[in-house]
């Protein structure tokens, strides 16, 4: 088998592996140590999301104080009170305002108190870091391998 024939063979599983796995995302409140603005990554590993679509961190402030929970979105909607705040509009890289459903004042539709941000690029993307993994540097390094190591051979 040539090199670029097992190249393209493993490029080809990268993808499948990719589209193969849901979303994994870091799941903890601020509540707990390690959960706060810098997130322990030893501490708390990515979970499983199952059917969710994105990864969400909600950021509540009271007062002078800063409450922040790292969620699965699915598992946020089974709550009310974050499935009445949760923004509709819901995109990768977007932090909303909640919504304020206050029957007494109908004109004020957002809550700038708490923020809901979203995202869906990588697994615990939740984080709030700028660390990303890209595909395509990862598939020129697998392909250089092979190369390399059909060359000794």
């Amino acid at each position: 088998m040539g090199w670029s024939t097992t190249c393209l063979v493993l490029l080809g599983l990268m993808a499948l592996v990719q589209e193969g796995t849901g979303l994994f995302c870091h799941r903890c409140s601020s509540s707990m140590g390690g959960c706060g603005e810098n997130l322990n990554l030893i501490m708390f590993p990515w979970r499983p999301c199952g059917p969710s679509e994105f990864c969400v961190k909600v950021v509540q402030k009271h007062g002078s104080g800063v409450k922040i929970i790292r969620e699965c979105e699915s598992e946020l909607i089974k709550d009310t009170r974050h499935r009445l705040r949760m923004p509709v509009l819901r995109r990768h890289g977007y932090c909303i305002n909640a919504r304020k459903n206050d029957p007494y004042n109908p004109q004020q539709t957002s809550d700038p108190s708490i923020q809901y941000c979203f995202c869906n690029d990588f697994n615990g993307c939740n984080t709030g870091s700028q660390v990303k993994v890209k595909f395509l540097p990862v598939a020129v390094f697998c392909g250089l391998l092979t190369y390399f190591v059909s060359k000794l051979h």
